[in-house]
């Protein structure tokens, strides 16, 4: 974990503990994730009371709220008690904390789509090399190919959404890695609301969704 992640996962951890923000009992229940487990329940009202943006991740059975510790541009730092995941526009480009030796670092190129406008991604290509140091894997090629789909409606917090959908076709052949991870984006501005993301081949997807409180929408 890089000394960012881990000073904001202790930073939040210490506004908890000392009961210093608006995180209800029942948000501080939900920092937590696992591959299996009782599902939790994160209600409107969860994110009403946080009056912060926040990211819903789930995988498998288990639902964890990361909420927004820092933003530039479009890429965002979320932290919980335990895990952090910096995204760029939705994509995943660093996590700490995630179960099954799964943390990665997956800097974006110049060429990147995800630095750019997603919804001109269309038959675009491109090449990352990918570390996981839990794994001793450094430079890993991960290959992806982009799809723009059409608009679909997408529920979130119980409201259907028409957002435009990307596919991302990747593949890292020294780990025998294919694998498809959709992006759901606002077509007006292009921002990515909600994701499926594959890691690795033990785990299930990872979804993520951005959601804010009713008085501080985006």
């Amino acid at each position: 974990m890089n000394n960012l992640l881990r000073s904001g996962i202790c930073g939040l951890a210490g506004l908890l503990l000392a009961g210093c923000n608006s995180m209800t009992a029942t948000s501080y229940d939900t920092l937590k994730l696992a591959i299996s487990g009782p599902e939790s329940v994160i209600t409107t009202d969860v994110i009403n009371n946080l009056g912060r943006p926040a990211v819903i991740a789930r995988l498998g059975q288990s639902e964890a709220l990361l909420v927004r510790a820092s933003q530039f541009d479009r890429t965002s730092e979320w932290v919980g008690l335990q895990q952090g995941l910096v995204t760029r526009n939705g994509r995943l480009v660093q996590t700490a904390g995630l179960p099954e030796n799964s943390d990665l670092l997956a800097p974006l190129l110049a060429d990147d789509p995800f630095l750019g406008d997603l919804r001109q991604a269309d038959g675009l290509e491109v090449i990352r090399l990918i570390d996981m140091p839990d794994r001793y894997l450094t430079g890993v090629a991960q290959q992806a190919r982009y799809r723009v789909g059409k608009l679909e409606a997408v529920e979130i917090m119980g409201v259907d959404q028409q957002l435009q959908r990307v596919e991302e076709v990747i593949r890292m052949p020294a780990l025998g890695i294919k694998a498809t991870n959709y992006y759901w984006l606002d077509p007006a501005s292009g921002r990515v609301i909600a994701s499926k993301q594959f890691l690795v081949p033990e785990l299930p997807p990872l979804f993520l969704t951005e959601v804010d409180s009713a008085g501080n929408k985006q």
